[in-house]
């Protein structure tokens, strides 16, 4: 299977929009900022490229206990089957039984919400109200959540969802997400005759956890809480703390030492890679605010505002990488709007 049939379409911008829906900024690129997946048909590719490249799938099982001794590790099926393991990888989602049974996982786990659904349109629908471009929609802050609504086109679908990443969250978002939705209608975002139907729920990581490794166990992706906290996006996570984790297995066993003491430099690698990104957006997201109006309003007004801060959100652009110009720019942008106003 090749790479390119994994992606459904690249998306080359997209707008983000104020709490207020009083402002609007603009991205666009010549190349791709963001690729879109159906998650299905990803999913079911990355399962046969494992088995084309010598794994056993076992599909309909469920891990319900792992026993960690000297010599091995232990998986332990709902049918009772066993299977025995140099190392195990919990790659097992947001609840995931691995951290849960390795005591990695928190006795109050912080998650985010969210809502959302695919929608299955023509070819010509996408067309007419994203372009070639497959421009996307980021609402931030949308009726003052601590989240944020979106809106992604792919070939032939739409999706169209919203996401509270405070685990502090109470208000109903099934009915903030029927909000958004008719008002994505009324500016024209979407088709006027797409119908909302029956919405999918889900849960969020909202941070990583205090420690993704133990005796012969490692973590990777939403099972370990890696998550782009502006965005919501966990693919991008996932694949290189899967990438990461896979290379340090290989030098592990060469080694013969999975130890959990040896298996601990695997965080100090996520850590010094995609680690610094997650801690910059997490303080960012805590401490931005009132203030995201105001950014927006700036970043309307300074196309190269606008680049650096969609390029962070939609993950083309590393936040550790470029927090020094992000800064810099905000203050040009912000004297560059007071003297023009005075």
């Amino acid at each position: 299977m090749k790479n390119k049939d994994f992606i459904e379409s690249y998306s080359y911008g997209g707008f983000a929009y104020s709490p207020s829906l009083k402002y609007k900024a603009r991205l666009q690129k010549k190349e791709p900022i963001a690729a879109m997946v159906l998650r299905e048909k990803f999913d079911y590719g990355l399962v046969k490229l494992a088995i084309e490249s010598g794994a056993d799938f076992i599909d309909g099982k469920t891990v319900e206990d792992i026993i960690i001794s000297k010599d091995k590790a232990r998986i332990i099926l709902d049918d009772k089957t066993e299977i025995n393991s140099e190392i195990i990888v919990g790659a097992d989602g947001i609840r995931s039984i691995v951290a849960k049974k390795a005591g990695l996982a928190p006795k109050k786990k912080k998650m985010g919400v969210c809502v959302f659904q695919e929608y299955k349109v023509d070819k010509k629908t996408i067309d007419k109200f994203f372009g070639n471009e497959r421009m996307c929609h980021i609402h931030m802050g949308f009726q003052n959540i601590f989240g944020y609504g979106w809106v992604f086109p792919k070939k032939e679908h739409i999706n169209i969802g919203i996401a509270s990443v405070s685990s502090d969250y109470k208000m109903n978002l099934l009915n903030i997400y029927k909000n958004y939705f008719n008002i994505l209608k009324k500016d024209g975002v979407i088709p006027k005759n797409l119908k909302m139907g029956r919405c999918k729920g889900g849960i969020l990581p909202v941070s990583p956890l205090e420690k993704t490794y133990s005796e012969k166990i490692l973590l990777i992706g939403d099972a370990a809480g890696f998550i782009n906290p502006a965005s919501g996006e966990g693919i991008y996570f996932a694949m290189s703390s899967g990438e990461i984790a896979a290379k340090f297995i290989c030098e592990a066993l060469e080694k013969g030492d999975t130890s959990e003491k040896n298996l601990s430099k695997y965080e100090k690698i996520w850590k010094n890679d995609f680690g610094k990104d997650i801690d910059m957006l997490l303080g960012s997201a805590k401490n931005v605010g009132k203030d995201v109006d105001k950014f927006v309003r700036l970043a309307s007004k300074d196309k190269k505002l606008a680049d650096i801060t969609l390029s962070i959100l939609h993950g083309s652009l590393s936040i550790h990488e470029y927090k020094l110009q992000l800064i810099c720019r905000y203050i040009y942008a912000s004297l560059k709007d007071l003297f023009s106003i005075s």
